[in-house]
This record gives C-alpha cells, structure tokens and sequence, in this order.
C-alpha cells in the first residue's frame, strides 16, 4: 500500500521522531512509505522511505492547495494528519480513493477539534494516549472511530546490569514553564535542605536569565547545564543517573519518560490526570507527588534514590516491552487494514477548490511580548494554576 505522513517539520517537538518510527516501520513491512513535510526538513533523511517536502512556511495560505495538487501527482491509499494546521484544511477535499486519518498528539481543544469537526471525511482519528482519548470522545457522532496507539521509539542498547550509578537527576525541560523548570529551582533548595548531595543533569534550551537564576542556587557546581543536545548524549546521561524529573503540568504522551526509564531512570512526576501514569505505574515503575507540594517530591525522590535497586529492572522492561516502535507500529497496521476494507467516503468538498488557509487568532498573541512574558512567569510560578490552565494553548 502506499502510505504518508504530514508533519509541519522536523522541528516539530516529539511528533516528528514518532513519525519517523511509523514510516521505518511501515517500509520495512513492505509499505511504498513517503513522509511529506511543509517545509524543507534539517535532519531527516529516509533510508528505505521517501521524505518528501512542499518548500512552504508556516501559516502559507496556498498550503490546502498545494497539498491537494501533490496528492494528485504523488496518489496515496492512506494518508496520516499530524499536527499541521495548515493541511487540516484539505481532508473535505480529499477524493475518496484516499482513506485519511487525523493523529491527535495532544490534549488541548486546537489539538482535536479540527478533528471532531471533520469526523464525517474521516476514516480513523488516532489518540496518543487514554488521557488525550478522554478529552473528545464522548463529543465523536461515531466514538468507533476512534483508536488510541500509544506512541513508540527506537531505543540504544540497555544499560549495562548491576553496574552502580550515581547519585544523579536528569531534567530535560530546559527553562519551559509548563514542564516545570521553576519547580525544578525550588526543588533543589529543597534536596539541599534534606541533605541531597547528588548531581542535576538539566536539558534543553535556556535563556541566559533563566541560568542566571540556576547558577544562584545553592551547590550550583553539582548542577551541569548542557541546552539542546543530540539524543545520544541524553541516552548515555540517563544509563548513569537514578531519578527522571517529570514535572510537566501535563503530558499528552511522554515520550521524554519513556526514554529516561529506557535507560534505567525511575520517573518522579507530578500526581495529574495526564500520559504519564499511564507510562510509569505509581510505586512499581514511577513515584508521583501531589501537584505543587516540593516537600513531598523531593522525598519521593529520595526515596528513589535509596531504594534504586527495587525499581531498575521494571522500570527498564515496561519502556522497552511497551513503547517500542514496533509495538506501535502493530497499532497502525493493524488499524490500516481496518479502515482499508471500508466502503469510500464522497468527502464533503470533493471536487472543489481548497480555500486559503487561515491562522487561527489567539487573543494572548495580541499583548505585547513583555506582558505576555509577564502573565507567562506569573502562571508558571504556580503548578496547580497552570495545570488548570494547560488546555489554553499559548499563554
């Protein structure tokens, strides 16, 4: 059969490393597998699948038209939305020849409406997690077509066993306020208060403000800060440390856990209806804290610290058992050939010319930056409000 994937980019956070496992997967079963993105990919290539590219910018209102014209060139037996606004618009227009499937990779409304609103042109509508299933499936005219795959990734080899570790953190939010990186700095006064004497391992990019504030803390030299790095380097990072610091306010996956508890790390996150516990199982293969409370995260992370040895091995196999990429990939097979046997749905457009995209407007896009910022800080300094506030996409 001949499949594709959408994607904006390959910048596109954790969606285009999942995409990139579907289409490996899907070529080595056999599949003519192309991934087609908006703009000109910076490190995919495609080994034994074709990566393909419009040469468009974000927000390109010709988008829906372009994407319509190459579909007729290049035809599809199936066709994979991923989280690109701008090829939403197309799925009414598309022939019926083509069965098409919308992945919703995360919780908020603008994540899952498009959708819902073209449930009737759709053949399947994908779910990364129950937590992102749960949001819009009792609003689906035909629940039924819903799927929840959880996602999946190519991992190292294992960490070596029975090999001892230090007594180490990795983080991997970088100075993102919705993943917790102002938690983090109230955390590690608070280890310091409870005698922790252990490194923190801190991923991700970082605005030289935000490090002025990590390197006032107290014990800055047992903290390293290493920005945006290659995947390698995290992998190895997390086979020597103990404890995954997974503060987010909510994760529709989590695919950064996965990882971590890949390579022997033991998730300590915040206890919220989010991927995550269905990740990491509470007291078997992760610790939870209540939302906001440091004092109790920081023992929980004790806690692992001291009791690593009960955790390591289950912690290990349920990521690799679990959440490998062909274990997703079983999903999508399995839903591919599903939706193939199914009669061709005469799209609602059909035949028509796609119209211009349109931006969606966000209201807080309109406050000057330094405001913005502002508002940002003063939601992020409080776990509880912006976990409240998550589905509010760009505050």
């Amino acid at each position: 059969m001949k499949l594709c994937w959408l994607l904006p980019s390959d910048h596109s956070g954790g969606i285009s490393p999942v995409v990139l496992s579907c289409c490996r997967q899907a070529a080595q079963a056999g599949h003519e597998t192309t991934m087609l993105l908006l703009a000109k990919p910076t490190w995919i290539t495609g080994d034994n699948f074709q990566v393909s590219f419009l040469g468009l910018y974000a927000k390109a209102p010709e988008t829906p038209a372009i994407l319509l014209q190459w579909l007729k060139d290049n035809p599809q037996d199936v066709v994979f939305f991923n989280a690109c606004s701008e090829f939403d618009p197309v799925i009414p227009y598309l022939p019926p020849n083509i069965k098409c499937v919308y992945v919703v990779h995360d919780a908020p409304p603008s994540a899952w409406r498009p959708g819902l609103e073209e449930e009737d042109n759709l053949e399947a509508i994908i779910a990364v997690s129950e937590t992102v299933a749960s949001k819009f499936r009792h609003l689906l005219k035909q629940p039924s077509k819903l799927f929840v795959i959880y996602n999946g990734t190519v991992f190292p080899e294992p960490p070596a066993k029975n090999v001892p570790r230090q007594d180490s953190l990795i983080f991997l939010g970088g100075d993102n306020l919705v993943k917790g990186s102002l938690d983090v700095l109230s955390l590690w006064k608070q280890l310091n208060k409870q005698g922790f004497r252990g490194k923190l391992h801190w991923f991700g990019n970082m605005a030289p403000e935000f490090k002025a504030k990590i390197q006032n803390l107290p014990n800055f030299k047992h903290i390293y800060i290493y920005g945006h790095v290659q995947r390698e380097l995290i992998f190895s990072t997390a086979a020597e440390a103990k404890v995954l610091l997974m503060l987010s306010r909510f994760e529709a996956f989590g695919m950064a856990t996965v990882e971590g508890m890949s390579m022997g790390c033991v998730p300590v996150a915040w206890d919220v209806d989010s991927g995550t516990k269905e990740i990491a199982m509470p007291n078997q293969t992760g610790l939870f804290a209540p939302l906001g409370n440091i004092e109790t995260l920081a023992k929980q992370i004790l806690y692992a610290i001291e009791n690593y040895q009960a955790f390591s091995a289950n912690v290990v196999e349920r990521a690799r058992s679990k959440f490998n990429e062909a274990i997703m990939w079983q999903g999508y097979e399995s839903l591919i050939y599903k939706i193939a046997k199914l009669e061709p749905i005469e799209r609602s457009k059909k035949g028509q010319q796609p119209e211009a995209f349109k931006p969606p407007f966000r209201r807080f896009q309109l406050l000057p930056p330094r405001l913005r910022s502002a508002i940002r800080e003063f939601i992020g300094k409080s776990p509880i409000l912006s976990y409240w506030l998550n589905d509010l996409h760009g505050w």
